[in-house]
């Protein structure tokens, strides 16, 4: 790899490094940074969650802790499997052959993490009164419309309190179930 970066590619120099540490330096090393790195900049946590797993490196001088890492079998394709769940609990119109995908969208595009879940929830229920008397639901659950790839349908779906429950299992796991 170096000799092709090198010879081919023409670069001046190269690093080869762990990606965790090479993450946490990028964070520091941004574009506001004074440029006055040592080896002590390079102590924090970093949390790789990709699709199937998430892994957790604490990186302390520029050195992982091997004996520390941890591997965690909770990741993306379990808050969209979650989602899914939700709303098909809900008896969202959900088109079997396009169903995962609506879910992953969902997620990606509405999903969000709370300080508070019980003040998350009440926002959720809340009930206000609008100037005509008419008792108006809360606005937080959100629309999706999904124009399916297998037979050009369209299908409306409300996506709600997953939102914020989907995110919460990377601290409570104990929601997955």
């Amino acid at each position: 790899m170096a000799e092709i970066m090198f010879e081919t590619f023409g670069v001046k120099g190269l690093f080869i490094g762990v990606q965790a540490t090479l993450a946490l330096y990028s964070q520091i090393a941004g574009p506001e940074s004074s440029g006055n790195l040592n080896q002590n900049d390079l102590t924090g946590l970093v949390v790789d969650s990709g699709d199937g797993v998430t892994h957790v490196f604490p990186v302390a001088d520029g050195c992982i802790i091997g004996s520390c890492v941890k591997h965690i079998p909770l990741a993306g394709r379990d808050i969209t499997k979650f989602f899914l769940a939700e709303m098909k609990e809900r008896k969202e119109p959900l088109p079997s052959e396009d169903a995962l995908e609506i879910a992953r969208t969902c997620k990606e595009k509405y999903g969000y993490v709370c300080k508070d879940i019980a003040k998350e929830f009440k926002k959720f229920d809340e009930k206000k009164q609008g100037p005509d008397g008419q008792w108006l639901v809360s606005n937080k659950f959100k629309k999706y419309v999904h124009k399916s790839t297998y037979g050009g349908k369209q299908v409306e779906i409300e996506v709600g309190y997953e939102r914020f429950l989907g995110p919460e299992m990377f601290f409570h796991p104990e929601f997955i179930h």
